[in-house]
Protein backbone atom coordinates (compact mmCIF):
# COMPACT_ATOMS: atom_id res chain seq x y z
CA UNK A 1 0.00 0.00 0.00
CA UNK A 2 1.07 3.76 -0.99
CA UNK A 3 1.71 6.50 1.60
CA UNK A 4 -0.95 8.80 0.73
CA UNK A 5 0.65 12.56 0.57
CA UNK A 6 -0.94 15.71 2.11
CA UNK A 7 -0.14 18.47 0.48
CA UNK A 8 -1.27 21.81 -1.08
CA UNK A 9 -2.44 21.82 -4.44
CA UNK A 10 -1.60 25.35 -5.62
CA UNK A 11 -3.70 24.68 -8.88
CA UNK A 12 -6.72 23.64 -7.04
CA UNK A 13 -6.60 26.34 -4.60
CA UNK A 14 -6.22 29.14 -7.15
CA UNK A 15 -9.59 28.00 -8.52
CA UNK A 16 -11.31 29.00 -5.51
CA UNK A 17 -10.84 32.29 -5.92
CA UNK A 18 -12.76 33.84 -8.83
CA UNK A 19 -10.65 37.17 -9.40
CA UNK A 20 -7.67 34.93 -10.06
CA UNK A 21 -8.70 34.28 -13.44
CA UNK A 22 -7.15 37.71 -14.65
CA UNK A 23 -3.64 38.44 -16.08
CA UNK A 24 -2.72 40.34 -12.99
CA UNK A 25 -0.33 38.69 -10.34
CA UNK A 26 -1.76 39.29 -7.01
CA UNK A 27 1.27 39.98 -4.59
CA UNK A 28 -0.15 42.54 -2.43
CA UNK A 29 -0.56 39.75 0.32
CA UNK A 30 -2.60 40.99 3.49
CA UNK A 31 -2.83 44.49 2.76
CA UNK A 32 -5.18 43.11 -0.05
CA UNK A 33 -5.90 39.60 0.15
CA UNK A 34 -8.44 38.09 -2.03
CA UNK A 35 -12.07 36.33 -1.09
CA UNK A 36 -12.65 32.82 -1.97
CA UNK A 37 -15.47 32.30 -3.77
CA UNK A 38 -17.07 30.16 -0.58
CA UNK A 39 -15.97 33.17 1.62
CA UNK A 40 -18.19 35.63 -1.09
CA UNK A 41 -21.03 33.26 -1.56
CA UNK A 42 -21.51 32.95 2.49
CA UNK A 43 -21.84 36.87 2.90
CA UNK A 44 -24.31 37.09 -0.06
CA UNK A 45 -26.45 34.28 1.79
CA UNK A 46 -26.26 36.55 4.54
CA UNK A 47 -27.40 39.21 3.00
CA UNK A 48 -30.81 37.59 0.99
CA UNK A 49 -31.29 36.45 4.70
CA UNK A 50 -31.84 39.89 5.77
CA UNK A 51 -30.04 39.52 8.47
CA UNK A 52 -31.36 41.52 12.04
CA UNK A 53 -28.88 41.71 15.51
CA UNK A 54 -28.90 39.20 18.01
CA UNK A 55 -31.21 39.48 21.24
CA UNK A 56 -34.43 39.13 20.14
CA UNK A 57 -37.53 36.29 19.68
CA UNK A 58 -37.56 36.67 16.02
CA UNK A 59 -36.63 34.43 13.16
CA UNK A 60 -33.93 36.64 11.96
CA UNK A 61 -32.58 37.40 15.11
CA UNK A 62 -32.41 34.11 16.21
CA UNK A 63 -30.39 33.36 13.23
CA UNK A 64 -28.25 35.71 13.91
CA UNK A 65 -27.18 34.43 17.65
CA UNK A 66 -26.46 31.15 15.34
CA UNK A 67 -24.00 32.89 13.22
CA UNK A 68 -22.56 34.80 16.22
CA UNK A 69 -22.13 31.48 17.89
CA UNK A 70 -20.35 29.93 14.88
CA UNK A 71 -18.08 32.54 14.24
CA UNK A 72 -16.72 32.41 17.89
CA UNK A 73 -16.02 28.85 17.32
CA UNK A 74 -13.90 29.46 14.12
CA UNK A 75 -11.77 31.99 15.73
CA UNK A 76 -11.70 29.56 18.65
CA UNK A 77 -10.09 26.98 16.19
CA UNK A 78 -8.00 29.21 14.84
CA UNK A 79 -5.58 29.64 18.33
CA UNK A 80 -6.99 26.46 19.96
CA UNK A 81 -9.43 28.72 22.19
CA UNK A 82 -12.56 28.34 23.77
CA UNK A 83 -15.86 29.69 21.80
CA UNK A 84 -16.94 31.28 25.20
CA UNK A 85 -13.50 33.51 25.79
CA UNK A 86 -13.99 34.85 21.83
CA UNK A 87 -14.74 38.74 21.56
CA UNK A 88 -16.01 39.35 17.81
CA UNK A 89 -16.37 43.20 16.23
CA UNK A 90 -15.67 44.97 13.05
CA UNK A 91 -11.72 45.95 13.55
CA UNK A 92 -8.99 44.92 15.58
CA UNK A 93 -9.02 48.74 16.44
CA UNK A 94 -11.95 49.14 18.22
CA UNK A 95 -11.49 46.13 20.14
CA UNK A 96 -8.30 46.71 21.38
CA UNK A 97 -9.57 49.64 22.45
CA UNK A 98 -12.56 48.40 24.13
CA UNK A 99 -9.99 45.86 26.13
CA UNK A 100 -7.10 48.55 26.70
CA UNK A 101 -10.38 50.81 28.41
CA UNK A 102 -11.40 47.80 30.58
CA UNK A 103 -7.82 46.51 30.87
CA UNK A 104 -6.26 49.93 32.24
CA UNK A 105 -9.29 50.71 34.78
CA UNK A 106 -7.19 50.61 37.86
CA UNK A 107 -4.06 51.50 36.61
CA UNK A 108 -1.74 54.19 38.73
CA UNK A 109 0.17 56.88 37.62
CA UNK A 110 3.43 55.62 36.39
CA UNK A 111 1.97 52.09 35.66
CA UNK A 112 4.00 51.18 32.36
CA UNK A 113 3.01 49.08 28.60
CA UNK A 114 5.51 47.58 26.77
CA UNK A 115 5.25 48.19 23.20
CA UNK A 116 7.09 47.44 20.31
CA UNK A 117 8.18 49.58 17.08
CA UNK A 118 7.25 46.01 15.34
CA UNK A 119 3.55 46.65 16.32
CA UNK A 120 1.13 47.43 13.34
CA UNK A 121 -0.83 50.90 14.37
CA UNK A 122 -3.99 49.49 15.09
CA UNK A 123 -2.64 47.46 18.13
CA UNK A 124 -0.53 50.12 19.14
CA UNK A 125 -2.31 52.86 19.21
CA UNK A 126 -5.20 52.10 22.10
CA UNK A 127 -2.32 51.25 24.60
CA UNK A 128 -0.69 54.18 23.93
CA UNK A 129 -3.90 56.66 24.04
CA UNK A 130 -5.02 54.82 27.58
CA UNK A 131 -1.25 55.23 28.50
CA UNK A 132 -1.55 58.88 28.23
CA UNK A 133 -4.98 59.23 29.90
CA UNK A 134 -3.93 57.29 32.76
CA UNK A 135 -0.52 58.89 33.03
CA UNK A 136 1.11 55.62 32.59
CA UNK A 137 4.71 55.13 30.66
CA UNK A 138 4.85 53.39 27.28
CA UNK A 139 8.41 51.78 26.86
CA UNK A 140 9.30 50.31 23.88
CA UNK A 141 10.99 46.90 22.25
CA UNK A 142 13.32 47.69 19.45
CA UNK A 143 13.64 46.76 15.96
CA UNK A 144 17.04 44.83 14.75
CA UNK A 145 17.02 47.15 11.44
CA UNK A 146 19.69 44.52 9.67
CA UNK A 147 17.28 41.87 10.57
CA UNK A 148 13.77 42.92 11.17
CA UNK A 149 13.72 40.82 14.16
CA UNK A 150 12.50 41.55 17.38
CA UNK A 151 15.64 40.40 20.43
CA UNK A 152 14.14 39.11 23.51
CA UNK A 153 16.89 39.69 25.35
CA UNK A 154 15.91 43.49 25.76
CA UNK A 155 12.41 42.63 27.33
CA UNK A 156 13.97 41.74 30.79
CA UNK A 157 14.90 45.00 31.59
CA UNK A 158 11.88 46.40 29.33
CA UNK A 159 9.43 44.59 31.96
CA UNK A 160 9.37 45.72 35.28
CA UNK A 161 6.89 45.47 38.35
CA UNK A 162 4.86 48.35 37.23
CA UNK A 163 4.77 46.98 33.62
CA UNK A 164 0.69 46.50 33.06
CA UNK A 165 0.21 45.00 29.50
CA UNK A 166 2.90 43.70 26.90
CA UNK A 167 2.25 43.72 23.48
CA UNK A 168 3.65 41.24 20.78
CA UNK A 169 3.88 41.97 17.39
CA UNK A 170 3.44 37.86 15.97
CA UNK A 171 3.06 38.42 12.30
CA UNK A 172 4.20 41.77 10.69
CA UNK A 173 3.24 41.74 6.97
CA UNK A 174 6.56 43.65 6.08
CA UNK A 175 10.00 42.19 8.07
CA UNK A 176 8.82 38.04 8.42
CA UNK A 177 9.93 37.66 11.75
CA UNK A 178 8.42 36.06 14.40
CA UNK A 179 9.13 37.20 17.46
CA UNK A 180 9.81 34.43 20.67
CA UNK A 181 6.09 35.29 22.01
CA UNK A 182 6.36 32.67 24.81
CA UNK A 183 9.88 33.71 26.11
CA UNK A 184 8.32 37.40 26.24
CA UNK A 185 4.82 36.03 27.60
CA UNK A 186 7.00 34.36 30.61
CA UNK A 187 8.88 37.37 31.72
CA UNK A 188 5.84 38.95 31.46
CA UNK A 189 3.41 36.93 33.85
CA UNK A 190 6.46 36.75 35.64
CA UNK A 191 5.76 39.75 36.83
CA UNK A 192 2.30 39.86 36.46
CA UNK A 193 1.81 41.93 33.68
CA UNK A 194 -0.74 41.24 30.10
CA UNK A 195 0.45 39.86 27.36
CA UNK A 196 -1.62 40.76 23.91
CA UNK A 197 -0.23 39.16 20.66
CA UNK A 198 -0.93 40.83 17.40
CA UNK A 199 -2.18 37.99 14.91
CA UNK A 200 -1.25 39.90 12.03
CA UNK A 201 -0.38 37.84 8.87
CA UNK A 202 0.68 34.70 10.49
CA UNK A 203 -2.75 32.87 10.79
CA UNK A 204 -1.89 32.12 7.03
CA UNK A 205 1.42 30.36 7.51
CA UNK A 206 1.65 29.26 11.20
CA UNK A 207 -0.49 27.36 13.28
CA UNK A 208 -1.06 29.28 16.88
CA UNK A 209 -2.26 28.19 19.87
CA UNK A 210 -2.88 29.83 22.31
CA UNK A 211 -1.26 28.12 25.41
CA UNK A 212 1.79 27.57 23.63
CA UNK A 213 2.03 30.93 22.71
CA UNK A 214 1.62 32.37 26.64
CA UNK A 215 -1.01 34.98 25.55
CA UNK A 216 -3.56 36.15 27.04
CA UNK A 217 -5.35 37.48 24.45
CA UNK A 218 -4.67 36.89 21.05
CA UNK A 219 -6.25 39.53 18.12
CA UNK A 220 -6.94 38.37 14.54
CA UNK A 221 -8.46 40.35 11.44
CA UNK A 222 -10.03 38.26 8.84
CA UNK A 223 -8.65 40.52 6.43
CA UNK A 224 -5.54 39.29 6.59
CA UNK A 225 -6.57 35.63 5.47
CA UNK A 226 -8.99 36.38 2.84
CA UNK A 227 -12.54 37.41 5.27
CA UNK A 228 -14.03 40.24 5.43
CA UNK A 229 -14.37 43.14 7.73
CA UNK A 230 -14.35 40.87 11.03
CA UNK A 231 -12.03 41.08 13.43
CA UNK A 232 -11.66 38.80 17.31
CA UNK A 233 -10.22 38.73 20.48
CA UNK A 234 -9.50 35.53 21.51
CA UNK A 235 -8.72 35.60 25.45
CA UNK A 236 -7.74 32.94 27.60
CA UNK A 237 -9.74 31.04 29.96
CA UNK A 238 -10.87 33.06 33.37
CA UNK A 239 -9.22 36.50 31.58
CA UNK A 240 -13.04 38.18 31.28
CA UNK A 241 -13.98 37.07 34.73
CA UNK A 242 -10.71 38.92 36.14
CA UNK A 243 -11.50 42.25 33.69
CA UNK A 244 -14.91 42.44 35.36
CA UNK A 245 -13.66 42.15 38.57
CA UNK A 246 -11.36 45.77 37.84
CA UNK A 247 -13.96 47.21 36.11
CA UNK A 248 -17.28 48.81 36.62
CA UNK A 249 -18.32 46.93 32.72
CA UNK A 250 -19.94 43.77 32.89
CA UNK A 251 -17.56 41.90 31.28
CA UNK A 252 -18.53 38.86 29.12
CA UNK A 253 -18.14 38.33 25.49
CA UNK A 254 -21.69 39.71 24.96
CA UNK A 255 -21.63 42.87 27.07
CA UNK A 256 -17.79 43.07 25.45
CA UNK A 257 -19.05 43.73 22.10
CA UNK A 258 -19.70 47.00 21.00
CA UNK A 259 -23.16 46.61 18.86
CA UNK A 260 -24.22 46.70 16.22
CA UNK A 261 -22.28 43.62 15.44
CA UNK A 262 -21.25 43.00 11.36
CA UNK A 263 -23.70 40.11 11.28
CA UNK A 264 -24.01 40.25 7.85
CA UNK A 265 -20.28 39.25 7.47
CA UNK A 266 -20.03 36.64 10.21
CA UNK A 267 -20.45 33.92 7.69
CA UNK A 268 -17.53 35.18 5.65
CA UNK A 269 -15.60 35.14 8.65
CA UNK A 270 -16.89 31.27 9.22
CA UNK A 271 -15.99 30.88 5.53
CA UNK A 272 -12.88 32.11 6.24
CA UNK A 273 -11.49 30.07 8.35
CA UNK A 274 -13.09 27.20 7.04
CA UNK A 275 -10.80 27.66 3.45
CA UNK A 276 -8.06 27.85 5.67
CA UNK A 277 -8.51 24.74 7.21
CA UNK A 278 -9.23 23.06 3.86
CA UNK A 279 -5.91 24.40 2.33
CA UNK A 280 -4.53 21.32 1.99
CA UNK A 281 -6.83 18.87 0.26
CA UNK A 282 -6.37 15.47 2.41
CA UNK A 283 -6.31 17.41 5.91
CA UNK A 284 -8.39 15.09 7.73
CA UNK A 285 -10.23 15.57 11.58
CA UNK A 286 -12.44 18.03 12.82
CA UNK A 287 -11.42 21.83 11.36
CA UNK A 288 -8.90 22.57 14.23
CA UNK A 289 -7.11 19.50 12.95
CA UNK A 290 -7.42 20.87 9.31
CA UNK A 291 -6.08 24.04 10.32
CA UNK A 292 -2.80 22.59 11.93
CA UNK A 293 -2.40 20.42 9.00
CA UNK A 294 -3.18 23.28 5.96
CA UNK A 295 -1.37 26.00 7.83
CA UNK A 296 2.16 24.21 7.91
CA UNK A 297 1.56 23.05 4.33
CA UNK A 298 0.68 26.57 3.24
CA UNK A 299 3.71 27.98 5.35
CA UNK A 300 6.14 25.11 3.70
CA UNK A 301 5.03 26.13 0.19
CA UNK A 302 5.09 29.96 0.78
CA UNK A 303 8.35 29.65 2.11
CA UNK A 304 9.94 27.61 -0.20
CA UNK A 305 8.82 30.17 -2.83
CA UNK A 306 9.80 33.07 -1.26
CA UNK A 307 13.26 32.07 -0.92
CA UNK A 308 13.46 32.34 -5.14
CA UNK A 309 11.99 36.25 -4.81
CA UNK A 310 14.21 36.99 -2.15
CA UNK A 311 17.16 35.69 -3.99
CA UNK A 312 15.64 37.06 -7.33
CA UNK A 313 15.15 40.81 -5.31
CA UNK A 314 18.28 41.11 -4.08
CA UNK A 315 20.02 40.36 -6.84
CA UNK A 316 18.58 43.39 -8.57
CA UNK A 317 20.54 46.43 -8.69
CA UNK A 318 19.54 49.41 -6.81
CA UNK A 319 16.70 47.05 -5.01
CA UNK A 320 16.73 47.02 -1.59
CA UNK A 321 14.57 44.38 0.80
CA UNK A 322 13.96 44.76 4.61
CA UNK A 323 15.01 42.45 7.14
CA UNK A 324 17.41 39.22 6.72
CA UNK A 325 16.72 36.72 3.44
CA UNK A 326 15.90 33.92 6.15
CA UNK A 327 12.31 34.71 7.57
CA UNK A 328 9.35 32.38 8.79
CA UNK A 329 6.75 34.35 6.86
CA UNK A 330 6.80 34.62 3.08
CA UNK A 331 6.16 38.84 3.30
CA UNK A 332 8.59 41.16 2.35
CA UNK A 333 9.04 44.88 1.97
CA UNK A 334 11.53 46.70 -0.58
CA UNK A 335 12.62 50.01 -2.15
CA UNK A 336 14.30 51.21 -5.64
CA UNK A 337 16.65 53.24 -5.76
CA UNK A 338 15.48 56.27 -7.51
CA UNK A 339 11.52 55.75 -7.29
CA UNK A 340 9.22 56.55 -4.89
CA UNK A 341 6.83 53.53 -4.53
CA UNK A 342 4.11 54.73 -6.02
CA UNK A 343 6.30 54.80 -9.45
CA UNK A 344 7.60 51.07 -8.84
CA UNK A 345 3.50 49.98 -8.17
CA UNK A 346 2.75 52.30 -11.18
CA UNK A 347 5.28 50.67 -13.55
CA UNK A 348 4.52 47.05 -12.10
CA UNK A 349 0.67 47.55 -12.39
CA UNK A 350 1.36 48.31 -16.33
CA UNK A 351 2.96 44.96 -16.35
CA UNK A 352 0.51 43.21 -14.81
CA UNK A 353 1.87 42.83 -11.35
CA UNK A 354 0.08 43.94 -8.12
CA UNK A 355 1.97 45.02 -5.13
CA UNK A 356 1.27 47.21 -2.17
CA UNK A 357 2.59 50.72 -2.25
CA UNK A 358 -0.66 52.21 -0.09
CA UNK A 359 -0.89 53.04 3.42
CA UNK A 360 0.69 50.55 5.10
CA UNK A 361 -0.37 50.73 9.01
CA UNK A 362 3.44 49.74 10.59
CA UNK A 363 4.77 53.02 11.01
CA UNK A 364 7.05 52.76 13.58
CA UNK A 365 9.04 49.81 11.60
CA UNK A 366 8.98 51.99 8.65
CA UNK A 367 10.59 55.12 11.02
CA UNK A 368 12.77 52.70 12.50
CA UNK A 369 14.71 51.42 9.33
CA UNK A 370 14.34 54.81 7.15
CA UNK A 371 12.01 53.78 4.94
CA UNK A 372 8.79 56.91 5.62
CA UNK A 373 11.73 59.40 4.44
CA UNK A 374 11.07 58.29 0.66
CA UNK A 375 7.64 57.69 0.93
CA UNK A 376 7.75 54.25 1.95
CA UNK A 377 7.91 51.15 0.81
CA UNK A 378 6.10 48.05 -1.88
CA UNK A 379 4.99 45.53 -0.20
CA UNK A 380 4.82 41.75 -1.36
CA UNK A 381 2.99 38.99 0.43
CA UNK A 382 3.07 35.23 -1.16
CA UNK A 383 -0.37 33.51 -0.49
CA UNK A 384 -1.46 29.78 -0.74
CA UNK A 385 -2.43 30.53 -4.55
CA UNK A 386 0.48 32.61 -5.32
CA UNK A 387 2.27 30.32 -7.94
CA UNK A 388 6.25 30.25 -9.12
CA UNK A 389 5.32 32.07 -12.37
CA UNK A 390 3.52 35.22 -10.61
CA UNK A 391 6.98 35.69 -8.77
CA UNK A 392 8.93 35.19 -12.13
CA UNK A 393 6.49 38.21 -13.19
CA UNK A 394 7.51 40.35 -10.60
CA UNK A 395 11.14 39.55 -10.88
CA UNK A 396 10.96 39.92 -14.64
CA UNK A 397 9.20 43.42 -14.54
CA UNK A 398 11.58 44.80 -11.74
CA UNK A 399 14.03 44.04 -14.26
CA UNK A 400 12.98 46.08 -16.74
CA UNK A 401 12.26 48.95 -14.11
CA UNK A 402 16.17 48.56 -12.89
CA UNK A 403 17.87 47.52 -15.69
Amino acid sequence: MGVEVIGVDVARVRGLYPTLATRTAALDGSFAALQPESVIRAIIGTLRSAPAQPGSHSTRSQQAATRVLRARWAAADLVKGRPEDVVLGSSSVSLLLRLATVASSDWQLGDEVVVSRLDADVALHPWLRLARSRGAIARWAEVDVETGALPTWQYDKLIGRRTRVVTVALGNPASGAVPDTRAIADLAHARGALVVVDAGVAPLYLPLDLAELGADVVAVAAPAFGGPTVAALITRPGLLEELRAVSDDSVVPGDFEVPPLPVELLDGFTAAVDHLADLAENASGDRRARLVQSQRLAGEYTRGLYRTLDDGLRALPGVTVLGAPDRELPVAAFTVAGRTPEQVGTFLQRHDVSVWTGPAGIAELLRAVGADEIGGACFVGLMPHTSAAEVGQLLEALRQLVG
